[in-house]
């Protein structure tokens, strides 16, 4: 199966971990549950930032 977001890689919005690379990730999905602490990470298009700053700052 493709992914639905090619070339992003995906980010733990709490512990920074590479969900990309986590067991069974798939960004089909809605939410994944990050395996190193549990936070439920929203996988949408409306979260996908330029840059680290701009996800800190909120700009999309």
């Amino acid at each position: 199966m493709s992914n639905r977001f090619n070339d992003i890689d995906w980010y733990c919005d709490r512990c920074n971990a590479y969900l990309n690379q986590q067991l069974g990730f798939d960004d089909h999905r809605y939410i994944w549950k990050c395996t190193e602490c549990g936070h439920k990470n929203s996988i949408s298009e409306s979260n996908i930032y330029e840059s680290e700053e701009a996800f800190r700052s909120g700009n999309n």
